[in-house]
């Protein structure tokens, strides 16, 4: 279709390339539709965004535009539902030290266990496009390890420990590289 408005382009039939135009807008809508239906399919909102992301992302190759808005809301969506709760155990932890004794597990088990929970569920998800799993990763990596690295500065004491062990922010950054080969 979009060969055939390229070349009518050329022609004098500027009607008929108004027409062709209006033909792909619809076709490119249903899809867009299409896709938001099929991906209510999965209860999963982390899999259901990924799941929109890579199909936008593919509607935007074959129409040879960069990443749409549409694609952008998708991956902040993703990073959001994936990612937001493993932050959380090592956001704003301030509380006094009888509060901390009161919660027998800390706030650093509770983020290592979450990260590792989510990265072996989505370990072998699948990113097709190697530009978009690059991008992906890099937004975790933003987002999730400068984030554990900056708890680790304001807790000293963790630091050290962390360091030496398979759960410092190099090894953890190491990980998330592995993600989407599928």
């Amino acid at each position: 279709m979009r060969k055939a408005c390229a070349l009518t382009l050329n022609s004098a039939q500027s009607q008929c390339t108004v027409k062709l135009r209006d033909a792909i807008d619809e076709t490119i809508d249903y899809l867009k539709d299409q896709l938001l239906s099929d991906s209510r399919i999965s209860s999963d909102p982390s899999l259901r965004s990924m799941f929109l992301l890579n199909n936008s992302n593919f509607v935007a190759q074959l129409l040879g535009i960069e990443l749409t808005t549409e694609c952008e809301k998708y991956k902040d969506f993703y990073l959001h539902f994936s990612w937001a709760h493993v932050l959380s155990y090592i956001q704003n932890w301030n509380s006094p030290g009888l509060l901390r004794r009161w919660v027998h597990t800390s706030p650093l088990a509770k983020f290592k266990s979450a990260f590792h929970k989510m990265y072996q569920t989505q370990k072998f998800w699948k990113v097709p496009d190697p530009q978009l799993r690059d991008a992906l990763r890099r937004a975790i990596i933003e987002r999730v390890i400068s984030r554990y690295r900056d708890y680790l500065k304001e807790h000293p004491e963790l630091a050290e420990q962390v360091s030496r062990g398979s759960n410092s922010p190099e090894v953890l950054e190491e990980m998330l590289g592995e993600l989407f080969e599928g």
